[in-house]
């Protein structure tokens, strides 16, 4: 009885931790305390198998998975060969442009191809204006954006700004 009932307080206070230190995680907190100190002591962190699944669950659902943002639209048509040139465009913009993230979407009854993720409507007009030479109709498009497009969208700027540096 005593044994559920620390359980029970290791959950509560575990989900508490988690609520309070939402820049950090438990797996970075754990490694911080097996560090050893200079005269060779550490801590070592053994937590319930309950407790370590109460915590990720927490985690999984405090994490967002996507945020409202904004696209560019380069190509929108419902003409009879719309699919092909929407194929055409994105192939194009993705050789064009590598380090920005291009979609190829049908909303019914149109093709579209919107490129960038960008998480205000001031980035998305700077974007616009990239590209404006290139695609004069173009226009930003308020749109639901996977957190996993923005990191791979952050990862690809990183690689291109290193690429231009080395030059």
């Amino acid at each position: 009885m005593l044994h559920n009932c620390l359980k029970i307080v290791l959950v509560i206070t575990a989900l508490c931790v988690v609520n309070d230190l939402s820049a950090q995680n438990i797996e970075h907190m754990r490694n911080n305390l097996a560090t050893r100190t200079m005269d060779g002591t550490y801590v070592r962190v053994e937590e319930d198998a309950a407790a370590k699944e109460a915590i990720s669950t927490v985690e999984a659902k405090s994490k967002p998975k996507q945020v409202n943002g904004f696209r560019v639209v380069i190509f929108s048509d419902n003409g009879q060969y719309a699919g092909d040139n929407a194929e055409r465009v994105h192939t194009t913009f993705q050789k064009t442009f590598p380090h920005i993230n291009a979609y190829l979407v049908y909303e019914s009854p149109y093709f579209k191809v919107s490129v960038g993720d960008c998480l205000t409507m001031e980035e998305a007009q700077i974007l616009m204006a990239e590209l404006s030479s290139y695609y004069p109709k173009a226009f930003p498009k308020r749109e639901v954006i996977k957190l996993t497009d923005l990191q791979r969208a952050e990862a690809e700027a990183v690689i291109t700004a290193d690429s231009i540096t080395h030059k």
